[in-house]
């Protein structure tokens, strides 16, 4: 610092001296300046650059430590489950080979003393080698129950094979008493021969029998659902048929009632007939039959007696028809006789007067009369003049048709009889017809149920026979069948059992050391990516702190270059092309105080990341 401002007297010395001079040196200290600028301008960009970089570098540091904080996280949970997974794996292990060696106590007592350890292993692997260990003295105890058995059942077959040398000595000195047993034997084949054909009879027969009884099940359970449905249909026709019963009563009335108006000329006694012989009830469907018949048989009886009297009504009406036509007949012929001879009587006497002639005509008239039932003389009008004779004409007239008139009522009367006695015997014989048809029903009725009653008995008994002959055999089969079968099934359930549950028991475990391997790997992977993230954060700090330092250091570099240009103010052209604001420094000193809490923000942004 001495030795330039002895540079800088000389200078302005030289400067007062000679102008010339001073303006040579200013020029060439002016490009010095400016060719020094340049260069530290392209180093402060550089800085710049390197900064922003680095600043950069540490964001994406900062987000790839984020990242990996997560999945550590992440990793940790997982390592929790696994965690929580192994106990509840261990404990499944030790809850299954508990419940194998509970299972096996009758061979041995596994139990006692928990499962084996072991030093060189902690957790799930005790775990696992303690159920191994006992898993493998399970199967070593069973190898050695089935040797046990197998060295037993040798010893037996050397026994039964020793034996048998001996029975073939035996037979060999009884060969003579085996040639007479061989008929025997022959006649005992024969015969279970003929039992096992027996036996395949019975049992055909016995599936027939099953067939048979399935057929009558079937038959039971159809006429039992025709029943039910016949019931239903008597009781539906219940009130049907008590109606039935009060319509017949009032028709039987009604018969007794026209019995009596038929039968009232012949004052014939129907005591017998004159109230209801029967009641209807609704209590019992027979007993409304019973009654229906009882009233269909009164009934029929009245309407023969209805049919008996009409008949003879209407016969004697048609006589009394017959005989009053015949009446009227003669009567028209008489009048047209007593007009003829009455005109001709008229005719004689306005010429020649009465005479034996006319008294004759009159006798004829008289007679006449009274056949038709009128007592009329004409000897009291003899004497009387033509006026009474035309009288007598007149009268004669009126009575001629007083007599035509009661033949037409008579005729009325009579058409009006025929066509109430057709009604009567169309209303007869439609009654007649419903009564036999009711009838009928009725016996097609309890022909009906007679027949289902005792189909439904002989099918009861046919079926329970059936049921108690398929037990017996049944039970039989089953008892046979039974016997040889129970032992040999239950050992052989029993180590199939004990092979399932070995062979699920070392799957789980190969499963729990996938899983606790896997789980392993992820957790190591996990803090490598950590240790990884947290080297590169300190080489991201190391660096900007690097970039800090250089950047300070050419600070402070130009700072000592330009010691000069703080004298002569701010107003050069250094300061016009030098982009202090830009670049954020403060080369001559100013503006300080704004500039360093930028910095001092920028330190404490990047403390944490440090």
């Amino acid at each position: 610092m001495a030795s330039a401002g002895d540079e800088d007297g000389v200078v302005l010395s030289d400067v007062e001296a000679d102008d010339q001079v001073r303006e040579v040196l200013a020029e060439n200290s002016k490009s010095e300046l400016q060719e020094s600028f340049n260069r530290l301008k392209i180093i402060a960009r550089e800085a710049i650059k390197k900064r922003d970089e680095a600043l950069r570098e540490k964001e994406d540091a900062l987000i790839s430590n984020e990242k990996l904080s997560t999945e550590l996280a992440i990793a940790l949970k997982e390592r929790d489950e696994s965690a929580k997974a192994i106990e509840t794996g261990a404990q499944m292990l030790v809850t299954g080979i508990e419940m194998i060696s509970r299972k096996v106590s009758n061979f041995k007592n596994f139990t006692s003393g928990g499962l084996p350890r072991s030093h060189k292993y902690i957790g799930l692997s005790a775990v696992a080698y303690g159920v191994i260990k006992r898993t493998n003295e399970i199967v070593e105890e069973l190898v050695r129950q089935i040797e046990s058995i197998a060295k037993s059942r040798n010893e037996a077959r050397v026994q039964m094979e020793q034996r048998n040398y001996e029975i073939a000595i035996e037979v060999s000195q009884l060969e003579a008493t085996i040639n007479g047993l061989r008929e025997e034997v022959s006649k005992k084949t024969c015969f279970i021969d003929n039992l096992g054909k027996s036996v395949a009879e019975k049992d055909g027969k016995i599936s027939e029998v099953e067939k048979q009884v399935l057929g009558l099940r079937q038959m039971v359970s159809d006429y039992d659902h025709k029943l039910r449905n016949l019931e239903l249909k008597m009781d539906s026709q219940r009130p049907l048929l008590v109606d039935h019963l009060n319509y017949v009563s009032k028709i039987h009335d009604r018969l007794y009632d026209v019995v009596k108006i038929v039968d009232v000329p012949n004052k014939m006694d129907q005591s017998h007939l004159s109230g209801s012989m029967f009641l209807p009830k609704e209590t019992g469907l027979e007993e409304n039959i019973r009654a229906s018949l009882a009233g269909m048989e009164s009934m029929y009886k009245l309407t023969r007696i209805v049919v008996e009297k009409t008949k003879g009504l209407v016969e004697e009406r048609s006589r009394e028809v017959k005989s009053l036509s015949e009446t009227a007949s003669r009567l028209v012929k008489e009048k047209e006789h007593i007009g003829s001879r009455l005109r001709l009587a008229l005719s004689r006497r306005m010429t020649t007067g009465l005479s034996s002639k006319t008294n004759e005509l009159f006798k004829v008239a008289e007679n006449g009369f009274r056949e038709a039932g009128i007592d009329f003389k004409f000897c009291n009008h003899l004497g009387d003049g033509k006026d009474e004779i035309y009288d007598l004409a007149g009268a004669l007239d009126n009575i001629i048709k007083q007599s035509q008139l009661e033949i037409i009522e008579l005729q009325h009367s009579v058409e009006e009889l025929r066509a109430e006695t057709s009604l009567l015997k169309e209303h007869v014989e439609a009654q007649t017809k419903e009564l036999n048809n009711r009838k009928q029903r009725v016996e097609e009725l309890e022909e009906k149920e007679r027949v289902s009653n005792e189909n439904v008995e002989g099918l009861m008994m046919d079926i329970a026979a059936a049921e108690e002959e398929i037990t017996r055999w049944k039970v039989a089969a089953q008892q046979e069948a039974a016997a040889g079968k129970a032992v040999e099934q239950e050992f052989v359930a029993q180590l199939s059992a004990l092979r399932q549950e070995l062979e699920e028991a070392k799957q789980a475990v190969l499963e729990l050391e996938q899983k606790l391997k896997f789980k392993e790997e992820t957790a190591a992977a996990a803090m490598a990516v950590k240790d990884a993230a947290e080297k590169s954060l300190r080489l991201a700090d190391l660096r900007a702190s690097r970039l800090r330092d250089r950047i300070e250091e050419l600070t402070h570099q130009l700072e000592q270059l330009d010691p000069r240009e703080n004298s002569r103010g701010l107003s050069g052209p250094r300061y016009v092309c030098w982009p202090r604001q830009w670049l954020r420094l403060d080369l001559l000193g100013f503006q300080r105080s704004d500039t360093q809490p930028q910095i001092s923000n920028e330190m404490e942004l990047s403390e944490p990341l440090i």
